[in-house]
């Protein structure tokens, strides 16, 4: 009774070793390199650094300074002489709609 114990086991392990071999011989089929830049791990990524809601402000001399070089920029392109920088730049008006009567 033990040897036929031993022999059914000794079967079974054969069908084991024939199902690894096909199922690794499948695997290395379908480990194949595809094009492209391969996917990083999630291991290897860096963790997110939150940002902070506080901002720096800006002092009303900085922004002035600021508003008169991007004037100069904007009249270089325009190739306006650029006399005086410091006045106030004034809105352009809007043009009203003009409604149309029906006859």
């Amino acid at each position: 009774m033990v040897k036929d114990i031993l022999a059914a086991i000794d079967a079974e392990i054969a069908r084991l070793e024939q199902v690894k071999t096909l199922l690794s011989a499948s695997d290395a089929r379908a480990a194949k390199r595809k094009p492209g830049r391969p996917a990083k791990a999630a291991s290897v990524l860096a963790p997110r650094v939150q940002k902070t809601g506080k901002r720096r402000k800006m002092s009303a001399e900085a922004r002035k300074r600021i508003r008169q070089a991007q004037l100069k920029r904007w009249a270089t392109q325009k190739g306006a002489p650029t006399a005086n920088m410091n006045a106030t730049v004034a809105p352009v008006p809007k043009a009203k709609k003009k409604t149309v009567k029906a006859a």
